[in-house]
């Protein structure tokens, strides 16, 4: 009677176990059948970047997805002064990206002075960006017609400037521009 029931029992651990390998493997093959997929509902085919700086037609530009900065600067068509050497131009633009074209950097122009002036000498030889005139301001390095004219448009516009770090505001002035102007020009209120 022992041995009957000691089958019993090895029976029934073997039918419980075999039942649950059956369970593990329906439950692993459901779980194999379960993808989720998350795509964008209307994906845009466009891109809208922003293209300033040393450009005839500043603005925002729509361009296909997979457009290069170079496809950009040519909707916005540079300026004969542009400098685009800083720009990678191969690179793939993203949505919202601005792309601000630099200007060449003019020559400063020599001067037979000697290099230790006065005070009072070397203030009065910086160009104040708040009387400028558009032709003084493009003899300062890297400032040609357009970036002139933008620095007199905003003088105009948002009242005088007061301090010389107010001109990164204006549209193709990097920071580091406005360091390499700081010992050029100067704000007289």
């Amino acid at each position: 009677m022992e041995s009957r029931r000691t089958k019993v029992i090895l029976a029934s651990v073997v039918a419980v176990f075999v039942f649950g390998v059956v369970m593990a493997l329906n439950r692993g093959e459901r779980s194999r059948d379960l993808v989720l997929s998350i795509e964008p509902i209307n994906p845009s085919s466009d891109i809208t970047v922003h293209v300033g700086g040393a450009v005839e037609e500043p603005g925002l530009y729509s361009l296909p997805r997979g457009s290069r900065v170079a496809d950009a600067l040519d909707l916005a068509i540079l300026l004969e002064n542009a400098d685009p050497s800083g720009l990678q131009l191969a690179r793939v633009l993203e949505d919202e990206q601005s792309i601000i074209v630099a200007e060449e950097p003019v020559d400063p122009v020599s001067s037979d002075r000697p290099s230790e002036t006065s005070s009072d000498e070397s203030t009065s030889s910086l160009v104040d960006l708040n009387t400028a005139s558009e032709s003084e301001l493009e003899q300062l390095p890297g400032i040609g017609p357009a970036l002139a004219s933008r620095i007199i448009e905003r003088r105009n516009l948002e009242g005088p400037f007061q301090s010389v770090d107010e001109l990164s505001e204006v549209s193709g002035i990097s920071d580091r521009m406005v360091d390499d102007l700081r010992g050029l020009v100067s704000v007289n209120r």
